[in-house]
């Protein structure tokens, strides 16, 4: 049975597919195994294959033939979208400043529909029960408030922390999802919600730089709050 175009992708199979729509909507041939490789910087062509398998398992592209241009794009595809990776959020709702962003992330279009807005770098253990790693990007709807369960980003002192967040009455904690931490208790007038974490994306590139995160700007290098605190 075909999978459906409605299948969710990931953000690597996401910025792949949005190489190869570059290519053909310019009336160039399909990118070869080899040229997508280098793009990612995959040095197997077994990588490139393997993404492009999935891709064609959900639905997105046909795969025939022998050579390695042989990639079909489905009249119906999916459409994509980039959100800002945010080095840096102030209390309140997040601005999106130049000086803010340090790249931006493929993701499907319909994240973004629903209002997930931005992403932020992970840094620090303190929520790896939940599935959370350091290094990892989380994707954030904005929002000023949040429900007991959800894991959120917060303000408190000048710093950003990712945590899940619970109230009971006038009471609101921050908890960690690592027992190594202890919750926090705090005011509500002493932290201010950020947003609320809607996705995870991860790359398992041993600790290098996405190869689908598009830098800003040149100066990858920047000392701005790269990561987010966990």
């Amino acid at each position: 049975m075909k999978s459906s175009v409605n299948t969710p992708l990931t953000a690597k199979q996401a910025n792949i597919l949005a190489a190869i729509e570059r290519r053909l909507d310019a009336g160039e041939s399909a990118p070869s195994y080899r040229e997508l490789g280098d793009e990612f910087g995959w040095s197997s062509t077994g990588t490139v294959r393997d993404h492009l398998q999935a891709l064609a398992r959900k639905g997105y592209i046909e795969l025939s033939g022998s050579s390695h241009r042989r990639v079909k794009l489905r009249r119906e595809r999916p459409r994509i979208s980039r959100i800002p990776v945010l080095g840096r959020v102030a209390a309140g709702l997040p601005t999106f400043a130049e000086e803010n962003i340090e790249g931006h992330l493929p993701v499907p279009e319909e994240w973004k529909q629903r209002g997930a807005a931005f992403a932020l770098r992970v840094n620090g253990d303190s929520m790896i029960d939940a599935g959370i790693r350091q290094g990892d990007y989380v994707v954030v709807r904005p929002r000023v408030s949040a429900d007991s369960g959800d894991i959120v980003v917060a303000e408190m002192d000048g710093e950003t922390t990712l945590k899940r967040f619970w109230r009971s009455g006038r009471r609101v904690v921050l908890k960690p999802e690592n027992t190594r931490y202890k919750p926090i208790e705090v005011r509500t007038d002493s932290s201010a919600i950020q947003g609320v974490v809607v996705a995870l994306l991860r790359d398992y590139g041993h600790g290098k730089r996405f190869g689908w995160l598009d830098p800003a700007n040149d100066d990858s290098n920047s000392s701005r709050g790269r990561k987010r605190n966990a």
